[in-house]
């Protein structure tokens, strides 16, 4: 699941950075909407959370809490802000352990991401519309780095890479807390938690350098009936797609 969920986030991100150039160059269009000072300034920016985190001595706690063992099972529904590339986005992820959605809202857009039954899809919520995932639709909406064959193909259910998992005691806004680090070949993932509460989850690459966080504000393990499913949303060409994101789009930057 780990890899499906952060190839869905980074996907995420990449819209961000999307409509964040074409806020900073409102005279282009969205596909040529990212300048090359528009990079560099996203690239430099940074956005954390709020949160004040200390991390102290290495411990061990088997009680991990409630919410942290929801998160590791696998089957939840979360509501929280994701922070990366120069962006601070409110977000909401669902997944049962083989299906993942992801809803953000970017310059009052909302658009989301659903892995379902190993087939990629994007939604406009707002237009009650959805298309399958494919390279030619990333590329005409201006995302020309994201390799979509990342999502495709993955099966969540079936990743075995197993972690190598330290603990620490933290502070969290001055409130005793726990860190728990699971360490991957490619990635690190820290799960800060006061008692049974998921206070923020954080992502580090091979260098040690944080990439993303999610600040959680609730976590639940019942999904709600409009996560996971197509249902109530028109199948769209690819074409009629891309001009409802492209009228979208150039509204909310205009």
């Amino acid at each position: 699941m780990k890899k499906a969920l952060y190839a869905i986030l980074a996907l995420v991100l990449c819209i961000s950075v999307v409509f964040a150039g074409c806020a900073n160059n409102p005279d282009d269009d969205v596909k040529g909407g990212v300048s090359e000072n528009a990079d560099t300034e996203e690239e430099a920016a940074v956005v954390l959370s709020d949160n004040k985190i200390e991390e102290g001595e290495e411990t061990s706690q088997a009680d991990l809490g409630t919410e942290v063992e929801l998160f590791i099972g696998g089957t939840y529904y979360l509501e929280g802000t994701i922070y990366s590339s120069g962006q601070a986005l409110p977000a909401k992820l669902a997944t049962d352990g083989k299906n993942v959605q992801c809803t953000t809202e970017v310059y009052g857009i909302r658009i989301g991401f659903l892995l379902l039954d190993d087939n990629t899809f994007i939604t406009l919520p707002s237009e009650n519309v959805y298309t399958e995932l494919s390279q030619t639709l990333v590329s005409a909406i201006g995302i020309d780095d994201f390799d979509v064959s990342e999502l495709q193909g993955l099966k969540p259910g079936e990743e075995t890479e197993q972690a190598t998992i330290k603990q620490f005691a933290v502070t969290i806004n001055g409130d005793a807390g726990l860190c728990t680090e699971y360490s991957y070949k490619d990635s690190t993932i820290k799960l800060y938690s006061i008692g049974d509460k998921l206070v923020q989850v954080d992502n580090y690459d091979t260098t040690g350098k944080i990439t993303m966080q999610m600040v959680i504000s609730s976590i639940a393990k019942d999904i709600p009936s409009d996560q996971l499913t197509l249902k109530g949303l028109s199948d769209s060409s690819v074409t009629s797609f891309i001009s409802s994101f492209m009228k979208l789009a150039t509204n909310a930057v205009a």
